[in-house]
């Protein structure tokens, strides 16, 4: 069967080699008498990205453990950076059942595991016997992943109701993106506004058993999305748009978070937030987007993300062409599109009254190095009205949101014309 994971392994979560069982050389037992109908009397719990306490669904792991297993073959683990990179390569083989072998005495920490392989969803089944502990696991991919990996292709018979729905509505947007443009960066801009365009960021707590808001299923089909949510719908968009895309679970914000890894095929690897890029710029008409997080070098998200690196790929270290605020494209297309950046505040504020006196533009975003004596907004927008503004005869409203990222500053202005 032919797999877009291919690509992603050079690009996403597996990082060089695809992980692969590297504990499958430990020695193994020669007879093991243990089958399939033992399995059912394992002891099972379930676990999910959450944290949160997660209800066992036995109908699904007693028909996993109906199957005919071979327990003299399973690979053998005695620790969780294998056994993650093992799991990682289950889940994007689309993988529902896993037998291993713990040896060792190695107990794995679950909840990274599912973590770090970016699992929706993952039920454990265990009985130790002689030392190693006969481990069932049942993982659930999330919709978006098997819908890019159907689209990939081009058989959609494994897809249920909900997820033939959900490839439909994704097909229509990525033929969008590609009519749209050849370039990837331009397909890659268009999914990501699509998003932002159609999704509102939504979560419970205590957050229910593989939830539709948790998946591109919320995300497109419902309006309403978490971090994971958002995460599934531009992974399966870009996917599918031909982009090398991966997921990332760690921190932000003082909390779990997942976004995106983005590659165009070569050797340099982004991050993509767009959860915290959705209505990230509030003005009294509305929320917009900012685009601090498009293809972002490590240099800016590590100011506010946390992630291990032991299952990221090397991310970008500092902005370059293909940063939103950096890319050539904003000059080919005449600013439309893409944001900029200046070598300091001081022209960054000039260049949005710049743009605003000239030529109208309802939204600006630039970027500029860090200067402590433009952090005050106000500030920053009252010498934006009473000294730069006046010189283009402007007549009208401004709203400006600073952020401060790292080393980086970033000016978003919104302004409307007095009728």
């Amino acid at each position: 069967m032919k797999k877009f994971l291919a690509a992603i392994c050079a690009a996403g979560l597996l990082m060089t080699g695809c992980g692969g069982n590297k504990s499958a050389t430990t020695d193994k037992p020669e007879t093991i008498e243990f089958t399939a109908n033992d399995v059912a009397g394992m002891q099972i719990q379930a676990i999910n990205a959450t944290g949160d306490e997660v209800e066992v669904d036995k109908n699904a792991f007693k028909k996993a453990a109906g199957q005919q297993i071979d327990w003299k073959s399973a690979p053998r683990f005695d620790n969780q950076f294998d056994l993650t990179y093992y799991v990682l390569d289950a889940r994007d083989d689309l993988k529902t059942t896993v037998p291993v072998v713990l040896t060792n005495g190695f107990e794995p920490d679950y909840q990274a595991l599912v973590n770090d392989a970016a699992i929706w969803y993952l039920q454990r089944g265990w009985q130790t016997r002689n030392g190693q502990t006969f481990t069932l696991l049942t993982l659930k991919n999330y919709p978006g992943e098997r819908v890019a990996q159907a689209y990939f292709d081009g058989d959609t018979s494994d897809l249920d109701a909900e997820e033939m729905q959900l490839y439909n509505e994704a097909v229509k947007i990525v033929d969008e993106a590609k009519n749209f443009s050849n370039n990837l960066l331009y397909r890659e801009l268009y999914i990501h506004d699509a998003i932002t365009s159609r999704v509102a960021y939504y979560t419970e707590k205590p957050q229910p058993t593989c939830a539709r808001f948790q998946t591109a299923l919320g995300g497109l089909i419902d309006g309403k999305a978490n971090c994971q949510g958002y995460s599934d719908t531009f992974y399966m968009l870009a996917t599918m748009c031909g982009l090398n895309v991966g997921k990332v679970s760690g921190n932000a914000g003082g909390g779990p978070h997942m976004w995106n890894t983005v590659n165009f095929g070569d050797d340099r690897n982004y991050f993509m937030d767009v959860t915290w890029d959705d209505g990230a710029f509030n003005t009294n008409s509305g929320e917009y987007t900012n685009y601090i997080y498009f293809n972002a070098p490590s240099d800016i998200a590590s100011a506010t993300h946390q992630w291990s690196d032991d299952y990221v790929p090397d991310i970008q270290p500092v902005p370059d062409g293909r940063y939103e605020y950096y890319t050539k494209e904003f000059n080919n297309s005449n600013g439309r599109y893409f944001a900029t950046h200046t070598d300091n505040a001081e022209e960054a504020l000039r260049f949005i009254a710049k743009r605003i006196g000239n030529e109208g533009w309802r939204s600006t975003w630039v970027c500029a190095p860090y200067d402590a004596n433009y952090t005050d907004n106000k500030k920053s927008l009252n010498h934006l009205l009473n000294d730069l503004l006046p010189a283009y005869g402007w007549r009208g409203s401004v709203t400006l949101k600073t952020d401060i990222r790292g080393k980086y500053m970033f000016f978003t202005a919104d302004a409307r014309a007095n009728n």
